[in-house]
């Protein structure tokens, strides 16, 4: 993709693992930061069921979207009739939450329909992109992120790999979430050839983020035994001299598994009931969250910015 623009999809194999939290999160940082523009930053929800869209707007605002057919649905059916006219920033309009402006563009209510056409066309992820670039998407704006679903319908997930040059990967600190992971990966792996990359290079536009770890728990033990922070050791740890338990044994070998496969954000974020309310500058004022928070979005930002 050869665009000025700074394309990330945030992507995870189980679904609950704060992913749209993190995507919203991520762009109030980038406002509150001024790392990019309100009017140069958008929001692609790649969601049947619009959680991220719905998290920033009430029923009735996303209602008028349908109704007035500002959605990815509308865009995609314009382009199939061969309206060219009409630009991405028609369909994407401002939300206002937490007094920030972010310009998001809403799945539409037919988006399981439209993945269904991409699918039978025998290209559906190069046509997906073809539509994205041609809607004026990486040079109307500087940063676009794109919100998928979770990988139990791979569809979501492959059109954003195709959409985007960097990916984030969502994942709680469970033995089955990292083995979900690593078999999504694997699956992922298989379209390295089509973006004419090694395997190596492809996996490099891949970034693990840990989400959701409780402090003082076996899982916070393990993550803390591989250099993890922001976790608080459980009563008697000692990372020198780790206790034997299966559990954290088996979730090590699988973390580090995934490790060697792409790099990871070296910070986790720990399981707390503020970081879902989304209120970026509440969530500031607590030191504990707001240096994990500012540290893990850091590295996210640095990624996407395909910095080293």
């Amino acid at each position: 993709m050869s665009s000025k623009a700074r394309v990330a999809s945030f992507i995870s194999a189980s679904g609950g693992v704060g992913k749209t939290t993190l995507t919203i999160l991520l762009a109030k940082w980038l406002l509150e930061k001024k790392l990019v523009s309100p009017i140069k930053l958008l929001l692609v929800d790649l969601d049947p069921t619009a959680g991220l869209s719905l998290s920033l707007m009430d029923e009735e605002e996303y209602e008028k979207r349908l109704s007035d057919g500002q959605t990815l649905v509308n865009l995609y059916r314009d382009y199939q009739r061969g309206v060219l006219s009409r630009k991405i920033s028609d369909y994407a309009r401002p939300a206002k939450h937490e007094g920030k402006e972010l310009h998001v563009l809403v799945p539409g209510e037919e988006l399981e329909l439209v993945a269904d056409e991409l699918w039978r066309t025998g290209r559906p992820g190069p046509k997906f992109l073809e539509i994205m670039r041609n809607s004026g998407a990486y040079t109307l704006y500087d940063c676009v992120i794109f919100d998928s679903a979770p990988f139990f319908d791979t569809r979501y997930t492959v059109l954003s790999i195709y959409a985007s040059e960097r990916y984030v990967v969502v994942l709680r600190p469970s033995l089955v979430d990292s083995r979900r992971t690593l078999r999504m990966l694997k699956r992922l792996m298989e379209y390295a050839g089509d973006f004419g990359l090694s395997t190596a290079d492809y996996l490099a536009r891949f970034l693990g983020v840990i989400n959701l770890a409780r402090s003082g728990t076996i899982e916070a033990d393990a993550l803390l035994s591989l250099g993890f922070k922001g976790v608080s050791p459980s009563r008697g740890f000692n990372p020198l001299k780790p206790t034997r338990d299966e559990r954290r044994t088996n979730l090590e070998i699988s973390i580090d598994g995934l490790r060697k496969l792409i790099s990871f954000s070296g910070h986790v974020l720990p399981l707390k009931a503020e970081i879902s309310r989304l209120e970026l500058k509440g969530l500031m004022k607590d030191k504990e969250i707001s240096e994990g928070l500012d540290n893990m979005l850091n590295n996210i930002w640095a990624h996407v910015s395909g910095q080293p």
